[in-house]
């Protein structure tokens, strides 16, 4: 479980900013909440609003980009391309840009720093970036019962500083500078608090909701396995979709590029249609169902940008209310989104400390903040029975979406 996610100085985020998944001291949805064995409530779900431009996807982007460089050194290793991960002229880092509207922020770090938990331990990992050369890195367990947190290591550029765990495997300490060294570690080492580590970001996944394609690995294997076929049909059923079944052919052909081209045709009550004749709702619907089913399966978090693409409300709802039911989220998985749908910004589906906001400030750099956090002119919290559609509409949350100018507009 994400506890929280911590960046700075990343697109247009310059200052530090944390998007907290730990569930405040409120009564609102209590039964929906993930809770560890050491008794810490957390958010199964967290949604972004704000005016375009404003960094509702900088969030996502600076979660998924870390995921991203921890996940790469191994992907490769896996293709065999080992001679990579010493080479000095090979970059593995992706590209990524700074908060570009200052010099200062250009010769400081990217920094970012997740704290996450499974059964038994608490992991916090932090990395540090500058000119595409990792300056720091370090991970911290506590196990549930102590007070302390135990070091694994700490990285000051290429100086490793191991912990009593990792110098009883006498590891090596030598590491590209571009290659984290928790990948190092998973690809050379069969440590178990390395594995659980890396157990954890590899269940990070982000949906590109922008692509309909259902040809990727994942997508097929989850719609032909009869166990997730009969779920996603259950969910289609619930979510009063006309399809009664589907079915995955695949496309012959004697170019090698085409070889693994499919196509989903889906069954109505009378008649049967090509996936590609579908709405682009539906298209999108079943890009996204594999991809929710996967991580509600195995645990983990699902990042989508722009969930309300195209997906009628009560969609979006629905989804938001799988990861809510603890019958259903039973390993736990979190769902982190951005949003410009404002009829399930209410009450009935969110908590308020599941609503964040992200805006442009006078600097402007983006910034995100929690509807829980936000006081009304009487100095005190929103309270629960608002309409938080109508008065983030009025502009009374700050992140201005610009909609009631728009609304008042005369000619």
């Amino acid at each position: 479980m994400l506890y929280y996610f911590k960046f700075k100085n990343f697109k247009s985020y310059k200052d530090e900013t944390i998007l907290d998944m730990r569930a405040v001291n409120t009564n609102e949805f209590e039964e929906s909440l993930l809770c560890d064995t050491k008794g810490e409530k957390i958010l199964p779900v967290a949604v972004l609003y704000g005016p375009n431009g404003g960094g509702k996807s900088g969030v996502l982007e600076a979660l998924v980009f870390l995921v991203s460089i921890i996940i790469r050194p191994k992907l490769f290793f896996k293709l065999n391309n080992k001679e990579k991960l010493s080479n000095p002229l090979f970059s593995f880092l992706i590209e990524y840009s700074p908060y570009l509207f200052n010099e200062e922020s250009k010769n400081n770090p990217t920094e970012f720093e997740v704290l996450f938990g499974n059964e038994k331990t608490e992991f916090k990992y932090g990395i540090s970036l500058l000119n595409n050369k990792i300056i720091e890195e370090y991970l911290y367990i506590r196990d549930f019962g102590t007070k302390k947190p135990t070091k694994i290591f700490e990285r000051k550029n290429n100086e490793i500083d191991l912990g009593d765990v990792l110098k009883k495997e006498k590891v090596s300490i030598q590491v590209n500078e571009e290659v984290p060294y928790l990948s190092n570690l998973s690809i050379f080492t069969n440590i178990e608090i390395v594995e659980s580590t890396m157990n954890w970001f590899e269940n990070v996944l982000a949906l590109n909701y922008a692509n309909s394609n259902i040809e990727n690995k994942m997508n097929v294997r989850i719609l032909e396995d009869g166990k997730y076929k009969n779920r996603i049909l259950k969910l289609l059923e619930n979510m009063d979709i006309d399809v009664s079944d589907y079915r995955i052919e695949k496309v012959p052909s004697e170019n090698e590029e085409s070889a693994n081209k499919i196509k989903l045709i889906l069954k109505h009550n009378n008649y049967e249609l090509n996936l590609k004749q579908e709405s682009e709702g539906t298209k999108k619907l079943f890009n996204l169902l594999p991809f929710i089913i996967d991580i509600l399966a195995r645990g983990g978090v699902a990042i989508i940008d722009e969930l309300s693409s195209k997906l009628h409300p009560k969609l979006i709802e629905y989804t938001i209310k799988l990861f809510k039911n603890k019958n259903i989220n039973n390993k736990n998985a979190q769902l982190i989104f951005s949003s410009h749908d404002l009829t399930t910004m209410n009450r009935d589906v969110f908590r308020r400390d599941e609503i964040w906001f992200a805006c442009k400030n006078e600097e402007n750099a983006s910034e995100i903040y929690c509807l829980y956090d936000i006081r009304d002119e009487k100095g005190e919290r929103i309270k629960i029975q608002s309409a938080y559609n109508k008065q983030y509409i009025e502009g009374r949350y700050g992140a201005d979406p610009y909609l009631k100018r728009i609304l008042n507009w005369e000619e």
